[in-house]
C-alpha cells in the first residue's frame, strides 16, 4: 500500500534561542563595535608628520614618520612637534625638537664638563649624534611663564633655541610617541638622565593613542578568533547532525 504524502512532516529545528550562539553573537558585535570606534577616534586624534632634516639624527631621520600624542603636556627630555613663530624662526614650517627647559626653568651650558645643566643639574644626553658636543654655544636662561627651551639631538647643525631663544609652549603641536622608520617602530620615552637627576618622573605614561591602537589589534583579533571558532563549530555541528529522511516518491497509478 503506498504511503500518504500527506502524512509526511519534515523534521524542524527548534525555534528556541540557543545561550551559546547568543553569547557569540554578542562578542562578535562587540569587538566589531570596538575597531569601528578605536579606529574612528585614531583617525580623528592622529596626527603624523614626516622628518624633513636631519637635526635630530640619530632619534629620528629624515624619511621617518613620527606619531603624535596631541596637545601640549609635555616633560623635561620629550620630543615635540611644534610651531616656532615666523618672526623668530623666519618661516611657518613645523619644527621636530627635544624639550630641554619647562616654564621657571634655567637652563645653562656648561659646566667644568661641557654639559648643559637645568636648574643646575647636569644632564647626561647619550642621545646626541655621535661626535657632537651639548653646545658649542654657551647659554644662560631663566625661562618665563609659557616658555620652553628645545634643541636638536645633533646639535652641531641644529637650529633651536640656541639661535631663536625660548619658544612659546602653546606652540607645541603634540609630543612624539612613536618613530616610524621603514615599518620598524621605535616608541619614545623619558630619556633616563631627566629622571635620574629628578628633572622628570619614570615614564609610565599610557597614551590614549597606544590604548586605541591596542584596542583596535584586540579587537581584530577577537573577530578572527570569533570566526574561526564559529566557522569551526559549524562544521562539526553539521557533520554530527543526522540526515534528513527525504519524501518518498510518489507511486505510479
Amino acid at each position: 500500500m503506498a504511503q500518504d504524502d500527506a502524512t509526511w512532516v519534515p523534521s524542524q529545528e527548534s525555534t528556541r534561542p540557543r545561550i551559546g550562539r547568543i553569547i557569540f553573537w554578542a562578542l562578535f558585535g562587540l569587538a566589531g563595535v570596538a575597531l569601528v570606534a578605536s579606529l574612528a577616534i585614531l583617525f580623528v586624534i592622529t596626527r603624523v608628520y614626516s622628518v624633513s632634516t636631519p637635526t635630530m639624527d640619530n632619534t629620528m631621520v629624515p624619511g621617518d614618520q613620527v606619531f603624535l600624542a596631541p596637545g601640549s603636556a609635555v616633560r623635561r627630555g620629550d620630543v615635540v612637534v611644534l610651531h616656532v613663530p615666523v618672526r623668530v624662526s623666519g618661516t611657518s614650517a613645523v619644527f621636530v625638537k627635544r624639550v630641554i627647559g619647562l616654564p621657571g626653568d634655567h637652563v645653562a651650558c656648561c659646566d667644568a664638563r661641557g654639559r648643559i645643566t637645568v636648574n643646575g643639574r647636569p644632564l647626561d644626553e647619550s642621545y646626541l649624534y655621535p661626535g657632537d658636543p651639548p653646545s658649542r654655544v654657551t647659554f644662560s636662561v631663566r625661562l618665563g611663564p609659557g616658555q620652553i627651551w628645545v634643541m636638536g639631538d645633533r646639535r652641531n647643525i641644529s637650529l633651536d633655541s640656541r639661535k631663536w631663544g625660548p619658544v612659546p609652549l602653546s606652540g607645541v603641536l603634540g609630543r612624539v610617541v612613536l618613530v616610524d622608520h621603514d615599518f620598524s617602530f621605535t616608541a619614545l620615552h623619558t630619556p633616563r638622565t631627566f629622571v635620574a637627576e629628578g628633572l622628570a618622573p619614570a615614564d609610565t605614561r599610557l597614551d590614549a593613542y597606544l590604548l586605541l591602537a591596542l584596542l583596535a589589534a584586540g579587537s581584530v583579533l577577537a573577530l578572527v578568533v570569533l570566526a574561526i571558532g564559529g566557522v569551526t563549530r559549524f562544521a562539526i555541528r553539521q557533520r554530527r547532525s543526522p540526515q534528513r529522511p527525504r519524501p518518498p516518491l510518489p507511486s505510479a497509478a
